[in-house]
């Protein structure tokens, strides 16, 4: 009886343990099926390119993926962006071409060749076109501008430009049908501009040459043009700076001859601090780190980053204009981090980042592998 009692214990005892092993199996089964699971929901996307070989497939996530990364580390920029009506389609969700291969003038080789090393850093709309620029990390290729269909986002083809420039700001001229990009000429800032229908005839597989410009004008007062805007008839230009605050100055774009569509240089040496902003033109300080500037309504608003730390979107009442410091902002938005050019577009704000290029694609942040839109309203909270 005793060693009947002691088999049967023993028995359920086995039985326990083959129960816990059973168990302890299927969760570990379970486990590693949700770690596949979710490594094959994060994985990088096929990579898909265009006939001239660049890359218009994202960078990094597929679209669910992008959208749930968003959503856990940013959840108010999320509902901006994806849950709040949009006033505009354009420019939402579209890929950033040429992060994962570009074809570009190389100036080692003297030969167009591939390279993964572009970072984007502007955008503005032109006509019927979406344009992101980008600059070689290894400053080995030529810059580029990317061009998009407005509507559709589908990849048109690459412009190359002169040089290396790190082309921090884009900007569209609807009046004079011009396009002005930021750089340099002589060891100082410049805006460099070149039409819209140049831009559309441009083909590189036909002339093998960088798109030529119709204007580069060198900006004195400014020690490193970062980003450019347009508005109100106006190229606003401002400084990148790390540790102090910045510059914007503004620059009327003239409509009469002899300097139609462009910048006469007394309006350049005009902008000294001293001139008035009532007056159409002058200058003033910005916070640091600036990236980006654009205009809505009543508002300035301005794109900050630097590092891999969070970006910041300020939004000031444009009656600080010639006082943009963060204690004036009305509205502090924190975004993902490396945050570049910004633009309105009826009513939603295009934001491009660098953190799906190569040197900045950390694994511990948001890679923006696509330009988010977001409704401006919602991110102002009304």
């Amino acid at each position: 009886m005793k060693k009947s009692k002691i088999l049967l214990k023993l028995f359920f005892v086995l039985l326990l343990l083959g129960g816990l092993t059973a168990g302890a199996y299927y969760l570990y089964e379970r486990y590693q099926n949700n770690r596949q699971a979710q490594a094959s929901f994060y994985s990088k996307p096929i990579l898909v390119k265009a006939k001239d070989g660049t890359s218009i497939s994202a960078g990094h996530y597929s679209f669910p993926a992008f959208k749930k990364k968003l959503s856990d580390k940013y959840p108010a920029v999320y509902e901006a962006a994806f849950e709040s009506p949009l006033t505009s389609k354009v420019g939402a969700n579209y890929i950033i071409p040429g992060q994962r291969v570009t074809r570009s003038f190389n100036f080692q080789t003297n030969k167009v060749n591939s390279t993964d090393s572009m970072v984007p850093q502007g955008l503005t709309i032109a006509g019927k076109y979406l344009l992101i620029t980008a600059y070689d990390s290894q400053h080995q290729h030529r810059s580029v501008i990317y061009v998009l269909n407005k509507k559709t986002g589908k990849y048109i083809k690459t412009v190359q430009v002169s040089g290396s420039p790190h082309l921090g700001g884009i900007a569209y001229d609807p009046v004079a049908k011009n396009i002005w990009i930021t750089g340099s000429q002589q060891d100082q800032s410049a805006l460099m501009s070149f039409s819209l229908k140049k831009l559309e005839k441009y083909d590189f597989a036909k002339n093998k040459k960088p798109i030529a410009y119709d204007h580069v004008i060198g900006l004195p007062t400014i020690q490193r043009a970062s980003c450019v805007t347009y508005y109100d008839d106006q190229l606003f230009v401002g400084f990148f700076n790390q540790s102090e605050n910045g510059q914007i100055a503004s620059y009327p774009i003239a409509r009469q001859k002899p300097f139609k569509g462009t910048i006469t240089s007394d309006q350049i040496k005009a902008v000294t601090g001293q001139v008035s902003w009532a007056l159409g033109s002058g200058s003033a300080a910005m916070d640091q780190q600036i990236q980006g500037i654009a205009f809505y309504q009543n508002y300035v608003i301005l794109s900050q980053s630097y590092g891999s730390k969070d970006s910041k979107l300020f939004f000031f009442p444009i009656t600080a204009l010639d006082s943009l410091d963060e204690k004036n902002a009305e509205k502090v938005v924190v975004m993902p981090p490396y945050l570049e050019q910004i633009y309105v577009n009826d009513g939603q704000l295009l934001m491009l980042f660098e953190s799906g290029a190569k040197p900045y694609a950390k694994n511990n942040i948001m890679k923006m592998d696509r330009i988010l839109s977001a409704n401006i309203n919602a991110l102002l909270g009304s």
